[in-house]
């Protein structure tokens, strides 16, 4: 085989690797020499000219297009928690997206070298090829964005980092080193954290990773705002580690005691991510806002030229194009994405596989109870305007001239007027700011709801229904409170997360508590709902939902539960047509969540079982068509 047949050979070769792909992700793949990927003809094109475009190779082609396979579409299809976190911290953080884009990346390259070692070569030269070898024209936080790209795909000792470090701006060859510190060698702290971990869902090693990464990121874009003169009151930078939606991360955690870190695997630490939020605050300015959109803006000429040149993909994670993929998605076998459970039957209606109802046919049903779920809308929105409305108040720093003395700056003003500063800082301005009220706040909702065997046609229907309101409409909630952050210039600490989980004689987390709501999700309520099997295990859908809400039987911090520094009202609503597998075990499970705080709420179909076994919190919903008002009236009732 002469060496332009056996190139050809290997190109074939990898082509038809990348085929394959598509049957992991239930997607039919169709190589082509094109410059786009594109739908067309019930598959997904998929153009290597993209790549070549770019300077790669055939060899490095395929790799790439792989990888943004596999942290793209698949991500968001096994990994679905952690594709709504990031999704969900950048469109709260804009600043923040080349950093979540890095780390994405990088948690992807290493889970595909494991899936497919004969690809790690082309995949870190494909990567490394990309960075340029002068950062210098970036903004220092783009600078630390591209040092740790190369770091974690090349490895510490690779030459081609030590001469990108040589062209890094001090500052941030200094957290660099900070970072290589926390670890034996300078790839470890990376590595450890990125690589793949049968033990540790990627949701945790995606919040590890950010908690590790964000406070150096968050105090070179302090300095690089500094130098374009954002006059901010307060005198604060934009601040990071507040970035919403259950972002695990902090200063204290990675930087501020290197030493305390060293001696632990930062990748294996037991420590309680919300103690790296707590600690996260000292330094982030109360009140600073979640969506710090000044800031963003500010940067997003650098912050578009970095993701174009280092992080590009012709595989966007939302839009026209992502939504076809996940519409041409299936489960193969019967088996769930995951490969961990049989997905069942549903009676005479035959077999069942969870995200297998078609978005078409989800939001045809969606417009039809729209009424319902903009009634929701409502009841949030009165709440939203009562923290929006503005109130009289003095401004936080003492100036030259205002209204009043500021008393307790007068100390400071006499020392400056001794020192001989003409006009010292000793009088407050009058201003307005958004109203600060715990009247209503934050709230999880975790939904339980019965899919044992007996719960069939109209009463699973109307389960089905209530969630596709319930998601539907709280969902559309954290994005007015969004929408009024951003009209408002400040955060108005407000935000709602929701969990769906389904049980028989196991449980199924349809949807871990988050803020949002993807397409993913959306495909599998129904089928979750409206698949009966099996017996009644109650007491443990109650204690999967402490574990949602962060909840052990010892009362400790759960791994991997979302945790962000907000003050939250919990609420658990389960919904059954009664009978329990264990009514000892679920009483139990009760009392520890009502101990902890937690409102837990039971609606019983057509008997008042559930009523006396949640009393005072049961409710009897004598009607199929009755819940999704029950629900609504439960709410209402709590925003008051």
């Amino acid at each position: 085989m002469d060496s332009d047949t056996g190139s050809e050979f290997r190109l074939g070769e990898l082509r038809a690797q990348l085929t394959a792909a598509g049957a992991i992700l239930g997607v039919p793949i169709v190589v082509t020499d094109d410059d786009g990927w594109e739908i067309s003809a019930g598959a997904l094109r998929v153009g290597l000219g993209w790549y070549a475009a770019r300077g790669h190779g055939d060899t490095e082609a395929v790799a790439l297009a792989l990888l943004h396979l596999w942290e793209g579409p698949r991500s968001a299809r096994l990994e679905p928690a952690r594709a709504r976190r990031r999704s969900s911290i950048g469109a709260q953080r804009p600043a923040a997206v080349p950093l979540l884009d890095t780390v994405l990346r990088l948690q992807a390259t290493a889970e595909l070298r494991q899936g497919m070692p004969g690809l790690r070569a082309p995949l870190d030269a494909a990567i490394t090829r990309v960075i340029p070898a002068d950062v210098s024209v970036f903004p220092r936080h783009v600078q630390f964005v591209a040092a740790v790209l190369l770091w974690g795909t090349a490895g510490g000792a690779d030459p081609r980092l030590g001469a990108l470090i040589g062209a890094l701006d001090k500052s941030v060859r200094s957290e660099l080193e900070r970072l290589a510190g926390l670890g034996s060698g300078a790839t470890d702290v990376l590595r450890r954290i990125t690589a793949p971990d049968p033990n540790r869902p990627a949701l945790l090693r995606f919040e590890r990773a950010l908690a590790l990464l964000l406070p150096p990121y968050e105090r070179l874009l302090a300095l690089d705002v500094a130098d374009r003169g954002l006059d901010r009151e307060g005198g604060d930078a934009p601040a990071l580690a507040d970035a919403g939606a259950g972002v695990e991360t902090g200063a204290g955690a990675a930087s501020d005691e290197p030493d305390g870190m060293a001696a632990e695997d930062p990748a294996h630490s037991d420590a309680d991510p919300g103690d790296i939020a707590a600690a996260a605050e000292e330094h982030a300015r109360p009140g600073n806002g979640k969506d710090d959109a000044e800031g963003a803006d500010l940067f997003a000429a650098e912050h578009a030229g970095a993701v174009e040149t280092m992080l590009s993909t012709p595989m966007p994670t939302s839009g026209a194009l992502f939504d076809a993929i996940q519409e041409l998605s299936v489960d193969p076998a019967g088996v769930d994405p995951e490969g961990r459970r049989d997905l069942g039957t549903a009676g005479a209606g035959g077999p069942v596989a969870i995200g297998l109802t078609a978005l078409t046919e989800y939001r045809a049903r969606a417009a039809a109870l729209s009424p319902a779920i903009e009634r929701m809308r409502e009841l949030w929105a009165r709440v939203i305007t009562d923290r929006v409305a503005l109130r009289p108040g003095l401004s936080r720093r003492p100036q030259a001239e205002g209204e009043e003395l500021a008393i307790d700056a007068l100390p400071a003003a006499v020392a400056q007027a001794l020192a001989g500063v003409a006009r010292p800082q000793a009088y407050r301005s009058r201003v307005s700011r958004p109203r600060r009220t715990r009247r209503t706040g934050s709230t999880d909702y975790v939904f339980l709801v019965d899919r044992s065997a007996s719960m069939q046609g109209p009463i699973a229907a109307a389960a089905s229904d209530a969630m596709l309101i319930m998601l539907e409409a709280l969902s559309a909630v954290e994005r007015d409170v969004r929408h009024a952050e951003r009209a408002a210039g400040s955060s108005i600490e407000l935000d709602v997360r929701t969990s769906l989980l389904v049980f028989d004689a196991e449980v199924t987390v349809v949807k871990a508590l988050s803020s949002g709501l993807d397409d993913a999700v959306r495909r599998e309520i129904d089928a979750a709902i409206r698949s009966p099997r099996g017996s009644t295990n109650d007491g443990a859908a109650l204690r999967s939902a402490a574990e949602q809400l962060g909840i052990s039987p010892a009362g400790h911090a759960v791994e991997g539960a979302a945790h962000d520094g907000l003050e939250r009202k919990r609420m658990v609503v389960l919904i059954s047509d009664g009978g329990s597998n264990d009514a000892v075990a679920a009483a139990r499970e009760l009392r520890a969540l009502r101990a902890a705080g937690v409102q837990v709420i039971g609606c019983g179909f057509g008997s008042d079982e559930m009523t006396d076994r949640y009393a005072p919190e049961g409710r009897r919903v004598n009607r199929p068509d009755e819940l999704a008002e029950t629900l609504h009236e439960l709410i209402a009732g709590e925003l008051g």
